[in-house]
């Protein structure tokens, strides 16, 4: 499988790298800022298997689809074997953007991909395997203080997009950003627990189990951005992110029992398993701290 390495050097003179699989979902398998490396590598078995784990995408949805497509010859993706196996229904969890290959371009420092309806998978079309005609455009940029992406849609029915970036845990940790004061349960929304709250801010405590999501809140009124941080006891990992709505916007949290790694999903859907945008775009910028 063809990997592409940005390359750059940090403003403390440290070698910043991000490592991208086009042909395999376009998922970031490393990101490195000298020897810390934020990506679990761990999980690397899940993306060997079906192409989730390491720093996989979302779209164009989230999840499970309650309608699922079923004309197509499933022996085309070995993994769907194991899903139904297993019990699924749902072939392509969170969209079949990050389990085919994408058309890119690539620089020392940037890559660009899309993928497209009518783009062909073993001879059929992906919008067989999606449900539904779609454009989506990726960037990502090796800035000198970090990773900037860059990701849109263009889809005929609601869609979503969202990083599924498995972050790598060395301890206990938290995750901390400006949210409002109500976050979600799988469906049913909830109050903020009092004990995830300090200095008006979300610090969400690791390893407790989480598979939560959040609406997040701009710092100023003059700030485009929002913010959700990871601290580790090897690293802090700074997510800057927008969408082109501030109400269409979520963050999922998730991280199951045991886990090395914690995922801290930025989203263009307030509430996932149901989005309402044809077109949405999510741009992030992911920095990384040594202690």
């Amino acid at each position: 499988m063809k990997e592409i390495t940005l390359k750059n050097i940090s403003p403390l003179g440290h070698p910043l790298e991000a490592t991208f699989t086009p042909d395999g979902g376009m998922n970031l398998i490393s990101y490195k800022l000298g020897e810390i490396q934020v990506i679990d590598q761990a999980t690397r078995p899940l993306f060997d298997e079906r192409f989730a784990g390491l720093g996989a995408l979302i779209g164009p949805h989230f999840h499970h689809r309650k309608e699922i497509p079923t004309n197509f010859d499933t022996s085309l993706f070995p993994h769907i074997a194991k899903v139904m196996a297993q019990g699924g229904e749902e072939p392509f969890s969170h969209g079949i953007a990050r389990y085919v290959p994408w058309k890119f371009v690539a620089s020392s420092t940037q890559i660009k991909g899309r993928l497209r309806r009518d783009d062909l998978y073993k001879g059929v079309p992906l919008k067989v395997f999606e449900g539904q005609d779609f454009d989506i455009t990726f960037e990502a940029r090796l800035l000198t203080d970090g990773l900037f992406i860059k990701y849109k849609v263009d889809s005929q029915h609601p869609s979503i997009l969202g990083l599924h970036y498995y972050y790598r845990l060395n301890g206990p940790g938290c995750v901390y950003g400006a949210v409002q004061e109500i976050y979600r349960d799988q469906a049913e929304w909830k109050p903020l627990p009092s004990e995830w709250i300090q200095n008006n801010h979300l610090h969400f405590s690791l390893p407790q189990e989480a598979d939560f999501g959040f609406i997040p809140e701009k710092r100023s009124s003059t700030d485009h951005d929002y913010h959700m941080n990871l601290h580790t006891p090897e690293y802090s990992l700074h997510i800057d992110y927008n969408t082109a709505s501030d109400t269409e916007i979520s963050c999922q949290v998730f991280h199951p029992k045991d886990a090395t790694y914690v995922c801290i999903e930025p989203l263009t859907a307030r509430f996932p398993p149901e989005p309402t945008l044809t077109r949405s775009t999510l741009e992030a910028k992911l920095q990384i701290f040594a202690p």
